[in-house]
């Protein structure tokens, strides 16, 4: 009798093992991760989020990972539970921004069969690491602004933790300039000189010239034309009647992600990585001695934009 309830008390912990639920039944959001969402909005649409292609997106401190963008053009930036603050940066071609996400951590139990889990909640976010944590903040860079929506993470992979706004240009009211500004310089005393040629063109393209010997400048503009190179073609013709050419390519992209100059606001199309090309060699500098007109063509500014008092191009005389 003794041996019977032996093994009828020895099949108790069995029975309650087959009758308990396993972990697999348990709800996947009260068991969040440690991710916060992070989504993106145009501060003059924000009914929609942008689908930005950053060149990289990672955690702040040696060897974090890139983060790759899901489906929903969001992304999950991971949080260190080892800290209480992580930080991320987030680079477009041109320009790049940062951010430092602060929260709270407390141990959480979800029952015997689950067990317990870490729950990060108090989420709060600062442009400069170690800085006061706020619910908002005003940016200066790239983002217009950035707030915290929802201050605990989940397993909800749709409802952002953090909004990044960016002031988009509006693309009915301006377009990103494509216009070159060179700057004519002395080559002695490196001062603005007032020059004018009998014609400036596109190589190719000289029955239409951009300017003429009537237009005397110290600045001007220059239509960049194509998605990667333009040649333009300084024209002189002396009293002899010689035509003296002096030529300056000019390689860029037109994807690049510049701030306006005269609003602030963002263009993700705009023209940048600029350099001179001097015989397939690209440069910021190069040296004329026995140039025709000009002794040395010069990178000032490698974004194209419309402030004059910072030109592209330097071009001395």
């Amino acid at each position: 009798m003794k041996l019977i309830k032996r093994g009828l008390w020895s099949l108790i912990p069995l029975s309650i093992f087959f009758a308990t639920p396993s972990c697999r039944d348990c709800d996947a959001y009260s068991n969040p991760s440690s991710y916060a969402v992070g989504a993106f909005y145009d501060k003059n649409d924000p009914s929609s989020t942008l689908d930005i292609n950053f060149t990289s997106v990672k955690g702040i401190g040696d060897g974090a990972p890139e983060i790759t963008k899901m489906a929903n053009g969001k992304y999950l930036l991971p949080l260190k539970v080892t800290s209480r603050e992580t930080g991320f940066s987030f680079v477009t071609e041109g320009m790049a921004d940062s951010t430092y996400i602060s929260y709270e951590t407390s141990v959480k139990v979800n029952g015997p069969d689950c067990g317990a889990y870490e729950q990060l909640s108090g989420l709060k976010v600062s442009p400069t690491q170690g800085g006061a944590g706020q619910d908002f903040y005003r940016g200066d860079v790239l983002f217009d602004s950035v707030a915290v929506v929802v201050p605990t993470v989940s397993a909800d992979t749709i409802t952002e933790n953090i909004r990044f706004v960016i002031d988009v240009c509006d693309s009915e009211e301006k377009s990103a300039s494509r216009n070159l500004i060179v700057t004519y310089l002395d080559s002695a005393t490196g001062n603005p000189r007032e020059e004018s040629f009998t014609s400036i063109h596109v190589k190719g393209n000289h029955f239409a010239p951009i300017y003429t010997g009537s237009d005397r400048f110290s600045t001007i503009y220059l239509p960049l034309e194509g998605s990667d190179s333009t040649t333009f073609v300084f024209r002189q013709i002396t009293n002899d009647a010689d035509t003296i050419e002096q030529s300056m390519k000019v390689v860029f992209n037109t994807s690049t992600t510049i701030s306006d100059d005269a609003t602030g606001c963002i263009f993700f199309d705009g023209t940048g990585s600029v350099l001179l090309d001097s015989a397939g060699t690209t440069g910021k500098e190069f040296i004329y001695p026995q140039g025709p007109h000009f002794k040395r063509m010069q990178i000032d500014r490698t974004t194209v934009n419309t402030n004059p008092d910072f030109p592209n191009v330097k071009l001395f005389i």
